[in-house]
Formats: C-alpha cells, structure tokens, sequence
C-alpha cells in the first residue's frame, strides 16, 4: 500500500471517530440496543482491518486502535439510526440528524415512514445514511409499538 492510500485510509478513519463523536454530543444517554451491539461489533471489525492496514509495523497496535474508534462509531450510527425510525414512526412524517464535523466531514441520517405492515401491527421506515453526499446505507425497518 503506497503513502497516498494510507494517508487516504487515515483520514477515513479519522473522520468516521470525529463524525461518531459530532452526532453523540448533543444526544442523551440511552440503554444499549441488539442493533447497538451489532453495529459496535460491525465497526469494531471494519475499524480493526482498517487499523491493521494501516500499521503495517505494528499491525496488533492500530487494529486494536481501529477496533474502538470503530466500535464507538458503528454503535452511535446505529444508535441514531434506530432513533430517527422510531421518531418517523411515532409522527408519521421524515426525520432528520446531520452534522458536519470540524474537518468539513458532513453525515445526514433521514428516516421515512413507507408503509404499514397490518399482519404485524408496525410501520415500515427506510432509513438512510449520508456521508459526504455519497449514499452509504438504504435499509427499510419495521418500527412496532412498544408493548
């Protein structure tokens, strides 16, 4: 891997940690979710390979590095994905968190209620996920009310 695609990959990391950290700072404290654990376990993963990429003389070091930035990150994306779905669901109409980070790194995350599911009893929401202007996530969710 050649300096300008290390630096590259740097500066992806380094803006995915400030961008999870911009979206957490005005957020309240909330009870850790399944989707959560999955998305802290996806950006542990994705920021551990990364990391290792990138240290090539100490690949242990920045894996372990890239695994918590990662983790942090995949854990508040999916903290506020799960937020905007319940939120577009409760009032039935798009919600929308976007930040734009210190180095200029935007993040939009819009949900919108698409329909109902009457076999379940809940609403269906696509939620998607920004960064920079690239599209980097399309899911559709079933929203059910609380029991």
């Amino acid at each position: 891997m050649n300096l300008r695609n290390k630096i590259v990959s740097f500066g992806l990391v380094a803006t995915l940690a400030t961008t999870s950290l911009s979206l957490t700072s005005c957020q309240t404290m909330q009870q850790p979710t399944q989707q959560g654990y999955q998305g802290a376990g996806t950006g542990a993963l994705l920021g551990a390979v990364a990391g290792a990429l990138l240290s090539p003389d100490n690949r242990w070091k920045g894996g372990a590095i890239g695994a918590a930035l990662g983790a942090v990150a995949g854990y508040t994306l999916s903290q506020i994905q799960s937020q905007s779905a319940q939120q577009a669901a409760q009032y039935n109409q798009p919600v929308q968190y976007q930040t734009t980070t210190n180095d200029g790194t935007q993040g939009v995350v819009k949900a919108e209620p698409i329909g109902y599911n009457p076999q379940t009893g809940c609403k269906k929401v696509r939620i998607k996920t920004w960064q920079n202007g690239q599209l980097i996530s399309n899911i559709v969710k079933e929203v059910c009310p609380a029991q």
